[in-house]
């Protein structure tokens, strides 16, 4: 596959999501459409498209309908007992990282070209502080509601799964083929930066979890290793939201910091 056409493609799958965090979200709300309903439409329907995209893409390549070719076309192979040492390394280095350099994403994102927009609320937004526990999401109260919750996390999981599919287990053998040993850190900056270019003020600490994604499924040749390594890191707000779900939070006003 040409270099055109995998730039293309991260090309307008990045630009459909900071359109929609920038200026479709805001759009919606002004229309009256929930917070919660606008932002996550726009943040998770270009992402999810790309399941049955790199199916297309998957059929146009020649490939037989096997669950056998499936697998080893996009490379869900089994993870040994090592590869699970090293998916867990790879999650406290994402997590520790994230930490580490939390300071630097409320430093960038003061600057009004990097802000992040006014709606954004905790703990998207570095500049605002949430209260723990939480006592709303995006608008929505949170003590009780467990609906929500059981909601949220399968489709925040099949978000992942298909960025997964798309970005390790279709292109990443492919630009393995070009950039050989490299070509993990080809695929996380396009990922970091093109794909995630609406969280510009997170532009330095988020290339830590977003380079030990490909990095470990080039590493054990495993997109479930990038699997496992994305989507418990990002468990840590399912806890959170949990914890507002089960006790209950006086709200209170969020406050810039």
């Amino acid at each position: 596959m040409s270099y055109l056409v995998q730039l293309l493609i991260f090309g307008i799958t990045g630009s459909l999501v900071y359109y929609g965090v920038y200026y479709g979200t805001p759009l919606l709300i002004k229309k009256g459409v929930p917070l919660i309903y606008a932002f996550w439409f726009f943040l998770w329907f270009p992402v999810m498209s790309l399941f049955p995209i790199s199916l297309l893409l998957y059929h146009l390549e020649g490939n037989t309908w096997t669950w056998q070719n499936f697998l080893e076309r996009f490379r869900f192979n089994p993870l040994t007992e090592n590869d699970w040492y090293w998916v867990v390394g790879a999650i406290v280095f994402t997590i520790f990282f994230d930490q580490l350099f939390e300071p630097l994403g409320k430093f960038f994102a003061r600057f009004p070209i990097l802000a992040p927009p006014s709606y954004l609320p905790a703990p998207f937004n570095p500049l605002r502080r949430m209260d723990l526990p939480p006592a709303e999401f995006f608008g929505v109260t949170l003590y009780g509601n467990w609906k929500m919750l059981t909601i949220f996390i399968p489709l925040h999981l099949f978000a992942m799964l298909s960025e997964e599919i798309m970005w390790r287990g279709f292109f990443l053998p492919i630009q393995q083929e070009i950039f050989g040993n490299w070509a993990w850190v080809v695929n996380g900056l396009l990922w970091a930066w093109v794909i995630h270019a609406c969280l510009k003020w997170h532009f330095i600490n988020m290339l830590p979890s977003m380079l030990i994604a490909p990095w470990i499924a080039q590493f054990t040749n495993s997109t479930w290793a990038s699997f496992a390594t994305h989507s418990i890191g990002n468990s840590l707000l399912w806890i959170l939201l949990l914890v507002g779900v089960i006790k209950k939070a006086k709200p209170q006003n969020i406050n810039i910091i």
